[in-house]
């Protein structure tokens, strides 16, 4: 865990008994949630005992944390699929969620890097313009002809 965790944890007085119930924790979670105004209850007609949940879910936490270890950590792909227990790649692409921010930095960055490196100093544009060189035959053309 990381120390900051670790020091909120010790600082925080100890405390009998569990948090959630473990024999439903997502049931448990939502109303947490919902008395945090996180997120909300809605009662389905037909159904008492299985009302819908609009909020924060524990999965959420789980892509955060995937999207805060690759995006804002730096930490390689591999090593955040052992920390979030992702055996393969396919799941850990569903979680890694890419905001639109990082896709536009992303593009912006691609710009420079093709203006710097990749694409010839502009000297007046030679886009568009068609050569008025003749085009040579190819070798293959002339020797088919026998």
């Amino acid at each position: 865990m990381p120390q900051r965790l670790v020091l909120m944890l010790e600082r925080i007085e100890p405390k009998q008994g569990r948090v959630f119930d473990t024999t439903n924790i997502r049931k448990e979670w939502t109303k947490a949630c919902a008395a945090l105004g996180l997120g909300r209850i809605i009662a389905v007609e037909g159904r008492p005992y299985d009302p819908r949940y609009e909020g924060l879910t524990l999965h959420d936490f789980r892509r955060s944390a995937i999207r805060n270890l690759v995006t804002l950590a730096g930490v390689r792909e591999k090593v955040a699929m052992e920390i979030t227990g992702h055996k393969t790649r396919s799941v850990f692409d569903r979680y890694h969620i890419v905001d639109t921010q990082d896709v536009s930095n992303a593009m912006q960055q691609w710009e420079a890097v093709a203006n710097q490196h990749l694409l010839p100093p502009t000297r007046g544009s030679k886009l568009g313009k068609i050569s008025r060189q003749p085009k040579r035959k190819s070798l293959m053309a002339l020797s088919s002809r026998g």
